[in-house]
This record gives C-alpha cells, sequence and structure tokens, in this order.
C-alpha cells in the first residue's frame, strides 16, 4: 500500500511538472509581475508597480487565476487582493471574464466587482472583440471601465497583439469617453503589455 501511494504522487508531481511553467509579465506600462501556471488551469501571480513614487507607496497585488475551455468559450476567474508598502490603501475584487471563439475573432466580457479602501465599491465591466490576420498578429478593441491604474474610467482602448509560442506583446492605444469621477485622468495613453513563458 505505501508503495501504491509514493508511485501515484510521483506520477502526479511528474505530470504537474509537465504542464507547469513559469512566467514573467508587464501590464500597461506600469505594472510587473511573476506568475506560475499549472495543471494548464490555475495561475498565481504577484504583480508590482511601476510608479513614479517613492518605494512606499508602491502596490503589491497577489492574484489567483482558474481557467477553463468548454466547447467554444473560456471562462476565467481571477480574485485578487493589493495593498501599498504603507497600507495608505488597499484594494480586492474578482475579475470574471467569458470569451467566444468564433473562427478568428474573439469577443469577450468581464465583470470587475472591486474595493478600493480610498475610493469604496465599485462594479467595473469590459466587452470587446479581437481578431487574428495573420498567423501570429490580432488586432483588438475594448470599451472598458476596469481600473488601468487606480481608479475607474470610461475608457476605448485599441491595438494589436503578437503571439509566438513562449511571447506574447500587445501594444494598446486608449483615451477617455467621459468619466465622471472626481479621480478622471484626462487625455490619452500608449500603454504595452507583455509576457514571457519559461
Amino acid at each position: 500500500m505505501k508503495h501504491f501511494f509514493t508511485t501515484l504522487l510521483a506520477a502526479t508531481l511528474t505530470a504537474s511538472a509537465a504542464s507547469a511553467q513559469f512566467g514573467l509579465g508587464l501590464r500597461d506600462t506600469r505594472f510587473v509581475n511573476i506568475n506560475y501556471t499549472f495543471a494548464n488551469a490555475y495561475n498565481v501571480e504577484l504583480e508590482h508597480s511601476l510608479y513614479d513614487e517613492a518605494f512606499k507607496l508602491q502596490h503589491l497585488r497577489l492574484a489567483f487565476t482558474y481557467q477553463t475551455d468548454i466547447k467554444h468559450f473560456t471562462i476565467r476567474c481571477k480574485p485578487y487582493f493589493g495593498t501599498t508598502y504603507n497600507t495608505a490603501y488597499y484594494d480586492f475584487g474578482l475579475q470574471a471574464s467569458v470569451i467566444y471563439h468564433i473562427g478568428r475573432v474573439q469577443l469577450g466580457a468581464t465583470i470587475n466587482p472591486h474595493y478600493d479602501s480610498g475610493l469604496k465599491y465599485k462594479t467595473c465591466w469590459s466587452a470587446g472583440a479581437a481578431c487574428r490576420v495573420y498567423k501570429i498578429f490580432s488586432v483588438t478593441a475594448q470599451y472598458t471601465t476596469v481600473p488601468e491604474f487606480r481608479q475607474s474610467e470610461n475608457r476605448i482602448r485599441a491595438g494589436f497583439r503578437v503571439d509566438t509560442k513562449h511571447l506574447w506583446v500587445m501594444p494598446l492605444y486608449s483615451f477617455d469617453v467621459g468619466s465622471s469621477e472626481v479621480w478622471r485622468t484626462k487625455g490619452k495613453r500608449v500603454s504595452v503589455s507583455l509576457g514571457v513563458t519559461f
């Protein structure tokens, strides 16, 4: 019996290692992360801000993601918690996403209940589409109220994405379309997100 459980454990660890990978990433130019994906469905991510601020005001976020595919749909659930080093504020929430795949086109939507200790609760969301125009090249556009930084804004984001085996890069151009919040960040932004796996 002991031999049986030892063999089972070894097989489980071997299978997990075969489907696990480490990754590094950049989100919206201002956040770097290190992440670990295992069993092709689970991901743990630690993210750190690159704000032009003192170290004590930098933001640290821990997130856990579960993803699964059901026929033409990808379903993703991502709870997260973050805080600044000096605990000036903290935030937590859940991003629940559904992506529908039809040929070269992807249609997606996200609902994001989000709480910020300073800005309080807000239900954020996004909806958009992407189209693969060439093997590794796609164009993408979305409307979103999910915060790029801390505050929620009403923004349109558009750009393109390049996917290779171990690297993806996505430059985006975004602009405000009438946010009403006091903390509104006016103007236009160009940002880059990317990820690399090992």
